[in-house]
């Protein structure tokens, strides 16, 4: 499989579908990540956790634009400039929540091949985030 360019990546992120082949969907539900791609089998979040840096960074990034955009804006009612800073900047956030979480997952798989650390496959190893064997996705164990 050739591996995909940082643009292409990312591009994949914005438009919320699997980083390596493009084509499976990052997203159960609106916000519901998938374990793994129906299409290719690359898990989407090998360890929990991952993706948080760019999340945070994100939301600061639009918590500044947002700031930006209070001292710049001169209402005359404050109460009504406060009032539409704080709509938008609640719409803003949890409006673009999806795209920023695939573009996190997106970057997230580039980092792997940018370090030649190949990505998991669904059921691999790395998924063990309990310290069981148990994998992230996986049936129970069979209990007799």
């Amino acid at each position: 499989m050739i591996r995909p360019g940082l643009r292409q990546v990312i591009a994949r992120g914005v438009r919320k579908r699997c980083p390596r082949c493009g084509r499976g969907r990052l997203f159960r539900a609106w916000y519901t990540l998938d374990d793994a791609c129906r299409t290719c089998g690359l898990t989407y979040e090998c360890y929990e956790g991952n993706t948080w840096a760019f999340m945070y960074l994100s939301t600061a990034f639009l918590t500044g634009l947002i700031l930006a955009a209070m001292f710049l804006i001169k209402p005359d009612e404050i109460w009504m400039g406060r009032a539409t800073v704080v709509s938008a900047a609640v719409m803003a956030i949890i409006a673009s929540l999806p795209r920023r979480k695939a573009v996190a997952v997106a970057l997230d798989y580039y980092s792997e091949i940018i370090w030649n650390q190949p990505p998991a496959q669904f059921g691999d190893s790395r998924n063990d985030v309990n310290g069981d064997n148990r994998f992230v996705g996986s049936p129970p164990p069979h209990r007799d």
